[in-house]
């Protein structure tokens, strides 16, 4: 499979402002955080999530993407402005369905985990936050490697 990154939109929110996507190679791992405002476990665990990012963030490299799943711009607005990571704008509503067809949530909070080259490492990222917490990062690696040791086969 290519990149995973190039499903997102060209251009992601961080904050107010609309800036070009990163290059998501410079990063370990990054993640789509498919998450919405009406939904009590998501802003339960975007608090979680929160603190994981920061934390990780001081000794790795790491990014988030929000795939919000609000039905209104400003819900939305209200909702990421407590985030500290970037987000497809709401009106970007082509790269979100096409994202969510692609990683199918079942549930929402749902944090899907990829590696510098795009690939797939883990949906289960949530899970693995909630019971491991920073140790999820040493998970994701783990995961990774085997990941890779098997493509290369």
């Amino acid at each position: 499979m290519k990149n995973f990154s190039q499903f997102l939109s060209e251009t992601l929110q961080e904050g107010n402002e609309i800036k070009t996507k990163p290059d998501f190679s410079k990063y370990q791992f990054w993640g789509l955080y498919f998450s919405a405002s009406w939904c009590p476990p998501c802003r339960q665990f975007t608090g979680m999530l929160t603190n994981f990012y920061d934390e990780i963030r001081k000794s790795k490299t790491f990014e988030i993407v929000l795939v919000t799943h609000d039905e209104n711009e400003r819900d939305f607005i209200k909702y990421y402005q407590k985030m500290p990571w970037l987000a497809i704008p709401w009106t970007e509503k082509m790269a979100i369905s096409q994202l969510t067809r692609i990683c199918r949530p079942q549930t929402i909070p749902h944090l899907c985990i990829f590696d510098q080259e795009g690939n797939y490492v883990t949906c289960g990222a949530r899970d693995d936050i909630a019971m491991y917490g920073m140790k999820a990062w040493n998970h994701w690696e783990d995961i990774a490697e085997e990941r890779k040791k098997y493509r290369q086969k």
